[in-house]
C-alpha cells in the first residue's frame, strides 16, 4: 500500500526537446523566418555551426551568398528547380540563401529551407545584407502531481521570486526553477 501512495504521490516532469527537427530562426533586420534544417550531413554540420552571423553578398537578383572559413560535408545534387527559401551550399563552404524560384543546372547540397517565404525578397533587399542563423529550442513542460498538501511544487524565477501561478503552460517564455515537496530543485526551460 505504501508503495501504492508513493507512486500516485510522485511528481513527474516530462520535457519534451523537439530532437526530430532541427529548427531554426533566419534573421534579417528585424524580419526572422522560421526555418527547417534537412537532416543530412550537410545540414547536421551546418546546426552544429549556430548560432552563425554571415555578412551575405547578393548575386544574380535571386541569391544571397557567403563563403564559410571552413568546409562542411557535401552530398551534391542537381535540384533543377530552385525554389524561395531554399538553404543550400554551394561547393563545400558557400553558403547560398535564395528568394527567387528559377531554374537552374548548377549543384548543391541541401542545408534546409525557410518554412514561410512571405516578404523574404524585401527583408533581403537587392544588396548586400547580414543575416543571423540561429537554433530554435521548443520546450514543452507539463507537471503532474498528486493533490497531496505533503508533495507541494513551488516554482521561482531566476531572481529567486515566487511565481504565482503553478501551471508552466500558462507563464511567459523563460527559465524557472522547479522545488518538489521532496527538496528536489529542477531547472526547467520553456
Amino acid at each position: 500500500m505504501k508503495r501504492v501512495i508513493a507512486i500516485i504521490a510522485t511528481l513527474f516532469v516530462f520535457t519534451q526537446i523537439n530532437a526530430e527537427e532541427m529548427k531554426i530562426n533566419v534573421i534579417v533586420g528585424s524580419k526572422t523566418f522560421p526555418a527547417t534544417i534537412s537532416d543530412t550531413s550537410t545540414g547536421r554540420a551546418f546546426y552544429d555551426m549556430l548560432p552563425l552571423t554571415l555578412d551575405m553578398n547578393e548575386l544574380n537578383g535571386n541569391e544571397k551568398y557567403c563563403y564559410l572559413d571552413t568546409s562542411l560535408p557535401t552530398a551534391s545534387y542537381r535540384p533543377g528547380t530552385i525554389h524561395a527559401g531554399d538553404l543550400l551550399l554551394y561547393g563545400s563552404s558557400c553558403v547560398v540563401l535564395f528568394y527567387e524560384t528559377f531554374s537552374s543546372g548548377y549543384s548543391y547540397s541541401r542545408i534546409g529551407a525557410l518554412d514561410n517565404v512571405e516578404g523574404l525578397a524585401d527583408a533581403l533587399g537587392s544588396g548586400n545584407v547580414t543575416v543571423t542563423f540561429d537554433r530554435v529550442t521548443s520546450v514543452e513542460t507539463t507537471i503532474h502531481a498528486a493533490s497531496d498538501k505533503a508533495n507541494k511544487v513551488a516554482i521561482f524565477d531566476l531572481q529567486g521570486h515566487l511565481v504565482q501561478n503553478s501551471e508552466l503552460s500558462q507563464l511567459p517564455k523563460g527559465v524557472y526553477i522547479v522545488k518538489y515537496g521532496n527538496g528536489e530543485t529542477r531547472k526547467i526551460i520553456k
